[in-house]
């Protein structure tokens, strides 16, 4: 009895005698060098379970679902400039929560590194009105080990340019 294969090269059926099983040869077709599988005998289709119809809903369900959440996290991606470079809100009294500044310093590097000079002038204006907290800001960021998550793909060498450029203006 014949051994059946497909050629791994060129995809065409091969016929091979059972004495050939688990040796290599070529291919008749490309001529290509190919393995000539064993014959399996004692292999049993597979038995499929049928398909049960209240699974496949549930699938169908969290499918729609985690298209729809895809859309909405799209649609809250695609806020205009303006809306996105509105300052935060104040909290109550004269008292800035460091995360504010953190912000800024990391929206302007992210501004820089994308290009949008404009964008990041316009943030470097609100840093600049206070110094001092900006300062200690851009320091604790060029010394930490670890950058946070979003100003990760910057290199060290051009955030601290960006920062000297920031403290020069």
């Amino acid at each position: 009895m014949a051994i059946e294969f497909h050629c791994s090269q060129c995809g065409k059926l091969v016929r091979a005698g059972e004495e050939h099983a688990g040796r290599r040869g070529k291919c008749p077709h490309c001529h290509q060098s190919v393995y000539i599988p064993t014959p399996r005998k004692d292999l049993e289709p597979l038995r499929l379970a049928p398909v049960d119809e209240n699974d496949e809903r549930e699938r169908q369900r969290l499918l729609e679902e985690s298209r729809d959440l895809a859309r909405t996290l799209r649609r809250e991606k695609d806020v205009p400039p303006e809306v996105a470079r509105a300052p935060l809100p104040e909290p109550k009294g004269d008292v800035r929560l460091p995360s504010d500044m953190e912000h800024l310093v990391t929206e302007y590097a992210l501004a820089m590194a994308a290009g949008k000079l404009d964008e990041a002038e316009a943030l470097a204006a609100d840093i600049r009105a206070e110094r001092a907290r900006a300062e200690e800001v851009m320091q604790r960021l060029t010394m930490d080990e670890l950058l946070p998550p979003r100003l990760a793909k910057i290199p060290r060498p051009v955030l601290i340019a960006y920062f000297k450029q920031l403290r020069e203006g």
